[in-house]
Order: structure tokens, then C-alpha cells, then sequence
């Protein structure tokens, strides 16, 4: 199963697996509400070469947008892996930026973003919705 294709495509799983929208134009990949499922492990791979393809194909360069409003502790490994992985490519070249979007009174998601931003080396931008 492939998600990146031309122009604006969203992928859509289940209420527990994130939703994924590729916006060539935009140079930019969306990742949005839960993400909760018993197992992530398949889910968090595709996405990862996903990923990488559009990073590729974007000419070294991809803005991420998380819209979390839920994500269990498997999926946040995950999802921190992933980003070192994207981080690695990006390192000496590309342009990698990622935006955490979190709701005011949410301080799960706000702290898991925290988190990742400490971790990693790519500009990460907490944003308050």
C-alpha cells in the first residue's frame, strides 16, 4: 500500500491510525488524529519510507504537521524513531522542519512534543491551537 502519489492524496485507516495527507505543492506531510493502535509497528515503517520518498521527491525537503489528539507510548517511540531517521537524512543537507500542534488544555500532547523537540536536532515548533 502506497500513500505517496501526485498532488494532494490523505489516507485514511481507522479511528485508532493516524491520518495522512501528502501535499506536494506544499512540500508538506500532515499527520493527524489518534494514534492508538495495539501494534504501530507496520504502520510507523510505511509511513517512514513514505516519508523518505517525499523527502526525496520534494528535493530534500519536507515540513511535518502533527495534529495529534491522542497517541499511545508504542506510537511515540515510533514516531521519535522516525524522525531520527529523517533527521539522519537531512543532516549537512534538505531542509527538515517539523510544527506540533497541540490544543490549549492538552498537556499530553503538548508534553510529548516537548519531548521530541529536546531529542532531536531538526527545528521543531511547539504550536498552541
Amino acid at each position: 500500500m502506497g500513500w505517496f502519489v501526485s498532488g494532494n492524496k490523505t489516507k485514511e485507516i481507522t479511528q485508532d491510525t493516524p491520518n495522512v495527507t501528502v501535499r506536494e505543492r506544499l512540500k508538506k506531510v500532515e499527520i493527524s488524529g489518534r494514534s492508538r493502535m495495539t501494534d504501530p509497528c507496520d504502520f510507523y515503517e510505511e509511513l517512514q519510507r513514505t516519508l523518505e520518498s517525499c523527502y526525496n521527491a520534494f528535493h530534500k525537503t519536507l515540513f511535518l504537521d502533527f495534529y495529534l489528539e491522542y497517541i499511545n507510548t508504542g506510537s511515540s517511540k515510533l514516531i521519535y524513531h522516525m524522525l531520527c531517521h529523517l533527521q539522519s537524512l537531512k543532516d549537512n543537507e534538505g531542509i527538515l522542519e517539523v510544527n506540533w500542534y497541540y490544543e490549549e488544555d492538552d498537556e499530553i500532547i503538548q508534553e510529548a512534543g516537548e519531548v521530541l523537540e529536546s531529542l532531536l536536532s531538526v527545528p521543531f515548533h511547539m504550536r498552541e491551537i
